[in-house]
């Protein structure tokens, strides 16, 4: 159901038409829409290397200048966008939504999503050890299809001890993500979606007070404004990152790694 591709020729090469979405928009809205029009989704926050459509500041979110960028791209192959907004998302991904809708003339369903965590979709993965790049690609897949028994018990199995955390929304470019142990632990809203509770601030904001925590948030993202609080009153770094990872970027990270990995104890 998930439609899972690398570039957006890929989606147009193989598809004829598709669901569209972004952020995390009630499951059942997302298995109806499709099981309806017997369509495939695909996750417009992920960066598929779309063409600019311009229609964004510079200054501006990167993730929602992929979500429209994407939309506009698909063209007609896109038949519906479901859209999430609210506490959910943000402001900034109800305005998409109707930039979208002005741009393609195709039906786009604004949704909020208030769930609690009744129906956790990745379960134990923020805490497993592994690549964090794909446990935190995992756990955004989960939004469609959560993880089988296999998964679930196997995630559970592998649960550590951190070393580090990684705090905020999946990045762009997500291969900042590379750059972490295996024994870095998830929080955030990334968590929050692991648990069904995209909207929980509370849980949003619950992170251990003594382990090295990178709290990112994305450029121009209001989110920022929680990631450098969290950061001062914890023993963490903010990172903000806009069009890509420089340099000093990549340095602030490793340094930040390595420094705090020398203090851990044995």
């Amino acid at each position: 159901m998930l439609i899972v591709a690398d570039t957006i020729d890929q989606i147009k090469a193989k598809w004829d038409q598709v669901i569209g979405f972004w952020g995390v928009p009630p499951r059942e809205k997302l298995i109806s829409a499709a099981s309806e029009l017997g369509l495939g989704l695909v996750d417009l926050d992920v960066a598929y290397g779309a063409p600019a459509s311009r229609h964004l500041p510079s200054a501006y979110c990167h993730i929602i200048r992929n979500c429209v960028d994407n939309a506009i791209a698909l063209g007609p192959r896109l038949r519906h966008v479901i859209a999430a907004t609210g506490r959910e998302k943000c402001d900034a991904g109800r305005y998409a939504a109707w930039l979208v809708r002005q741009e393609t003339g195709v039906t786009v369903e604004v949704t909020e999503n208030h769930e609690q965590g009744t129906e956790p979709r990745a379960p134990h993965v923020c805490e497993a050890r592994g690549s964090l790049k794909a446990r935190v690609v995992r756990i955004m897949r989960s939004i469609v299809h959560p993880l089988d028994e296999v998964e679930s018990e196997a995630s559970k199995l592998a649960r550590c001890a951190p070393t580090h955390g990684f705090w905020g929304t999946p990045p762009h470019p997500i291969g900042i993500l590379d750059l972490f142990p295996e024994t870095t632990h998830i929080f955030g809203w990334t968590r929050c979606v692991a648990e069904g509770a995209a909207a929980d601030l509370t849980l949003e904001t619950d992170v251990p007070v003594d382990l090295p925590i990178v709290f990112f948030s994305q450029g121009f993202c209001p989110k920022g404004s929680l990631a450098h609080y969290l950061a001062q009153i914890h023993r963490g770094m903010h990172v903000d990152i806009h069009e890509g990872i420089n340099a000093a970027i990549r340095a602030k990270i490793e340094a930040f790694i390595r420094l705090t990995s020398s203090q851990e104890g044995p």
